[in-house]
């Protein structure tokens, strides 16, 4: 496998990271929330996931500006 655009491969595998470590860090802080509150309910911890996705599109806004 050739890569052709490196910037863009680095960037694709930081989105990756990005994704799989949001993903893990809502799943521990929802229990560890639900633990220490000792019900479940709905709180801060399900806006990693929107800082998350805030994170990938300044990742892709940072590709787009670069290429052009």
């Amino acid at each position: 496998m050739k890569i052709k655009n490196k910037k863009k491969f680095i960037v694709r595998i930081l989105e990756l990271i990005t994704i799989i470590a949001t993903v893990i860090l809502t799943i521990v802080s929802i229990k560890y929330a639900t633990r220490t509150r000792g019900y479940k309910a709905f709180g801060g911890e399900y806006l990693i996931l929107v800082f998350g996705l805030i994170i990938v599109l300044v990742l892709e806004s940072f590709l787009d500006e670069d290429q052009n």
